[in-house]
């Protein structure tokens, strides 16, 4: 049986339907290409719960940088819970982070951090030497 590859920065982000830890149904294809995405892959721990909660709490910020924030604890390929990823639209992944405890996955502060990054950067001019 052949190993899962690890996602990383510059992979694409799997087009996967989650329940979220809301209980809603988030299909990635509503919001490709349309929006950046913000998703964590969690367990059932204590410390998972609170980190659910935190990221929850602060949905509304993450959409105002436009950016959809999806918390799940199903499986997605190639993201090991607890696990984060931030992704543009095109579905481009610019950070990923798993830990083996939610606590030291990146706090919402430093996500929105990334999510702002990722809203203001250009593709199209990275790469170009002047």
């Amino acid at each position: 049986m052949a190993e899962m590859m690890k996602l990383q920065r510059g992979d694409a982000v799997p087009h996967i339907r989650v329940t979220t830890v809301s209980g809603e149904l988030f299909s990635y294809a509503t919001v490709w290409q349309r929006r950046n995405v913000l998703l964590a892959v969690l367990g059932t721990s204590p410390a998972d719960d609170k980190y659910a909660t935190a990221l929850s709490a602060g949905a509304s910020e993450f959409g105002n940088v436009d950016t959809e924030c999806v918390v799940t604890r199903n499986d997605v390929p190639g993201l090991t819970a607890p696990g984060v990823l931030i992704a543009d639209k095109w579905g481009e992944i610019v950070c990923v982070v798993e830990a083996s405890d939610s606590a030291d996955l990146p706090g919402v502060e430093d996500l929105l951090e990334w999510a702002e990054y990722v809203r203001r950067r250009c593709p199209e001019c990275e790469g170009e030497v002047y």
